[in-house]
């Protein structure tokens, strides 16, 4: 399992040659390759064919789950649309309108819901446009909604927002600070008992592969998954490098670290 961004490939999205070369030598191998990031489907679609990848994903923190050489999903866990309303309105006393990833069911309308006067940093709203479906509320998508996401909080709101939805176990709260693309401090809320540990899982079942794995990540949303997986590669000095104990090290995308992983995972 690998994550993506800051991972696999840096800020520019492309993956260095080396990487796609060690992909190949683990692929020959016989290994299979799973990518499991924060990124919605859609996203990840263009960024696969911009590399030339076609591997299966684990999307939205484990929300959601497709097979990139079948079109195939194996996996979906959308919000309880009644703790959705409740988590929303908890949110707003917050002065927290969060963007809604949903899933589109394959339709081309897009998969970005916004709520009235959203308070994602704009430059954020600016990157969504692309997938946004202008034409649907929050409450046309209630049954549809796979994560909430918001960037450029002050730390110390985001952290009081993510404690309240912990408190009521209306889902996983995730804060990303610094956030490396818009700044400030990243949330986002999956339903409750989502994480990449659970898409793989899924993955794991639907293959019907043993759920025995090794992970390679970088941010907050790795942990879990850092720490469920029998060899755990963090990128160095990362959040994940600080906050767990890897088995390994590797140095960020910029160095080409990910082309070090098949002599780690033998």
């Amino acid at each position: 399992m690998t994550d993506l961004d800051r991972t696999f490939w840096g800020l520019d999205c492309v993956a260095p040659t080396a990487h796609l070369e060690a992909l190949a030598e683990l692929e020959a191998a016989g290994h299979v390759v799973l990518a499991a990031t924060g990124r919605r489907l859609r996203n990840i679609g263009r960024l696969f064919e911009l590399n030339s990848l076609r591997l299966p994903a684990v999307a939205l923190d484990g929300s959601i789950g497709m097979d990139f050489a079948t079109k195939e999903r194996f996996h979906r866990i959308a919000f309880d649309p009644a703790a959705l309303s409740e988590l929303l309105d908890i949110l707003d006393t917050h002065g927290i309108r969060p963007c809604l990833y949903i899933d589109d069911r394959g339709q081309p309308d897009g998969d970005v819901v916004l709520p009235e006067n959203p308070t994602s940093e704009p430059t954020h709203l600016e990157f969504l446009e692309e997938d946004l479906n202008p034409t649907l509320s929050p409450k046309d998508v209630e049954s549809d909604v796979l994560e909430l996401v918001l960037t450029g909080l002050p730390s110390d709101l985001a952290h009081l927002a993510a404690k309240e939805v912990h408190s009521r176990s209306l889902g996983v709260a995730r804060v990303d600070e610094p956030d490396p693309l818009y700044g400030g401090s990243r949330l986002t809320v999956s339903p409750p008992g989502i994480s990449k540990v659970s898409g793989v899982e899924a993955f794991c079942q639907w293959k019907g592969h043993k759920f025995d794995f090794a992970a390679i990540g970088d941010g907050v949303n790795d942990l879990e998954l850092l720490e469920a997986a029998s060899i755990s590669i963090a990128i160095a000095g990362s959040h994940a490098s600080q906050a767990t104990t890897p088995h390994h090290l590797i140095p960020p995308p910029e160095q080409s670290g990910w082309a070090t992983v098949p002599g780690l995972v033998r």
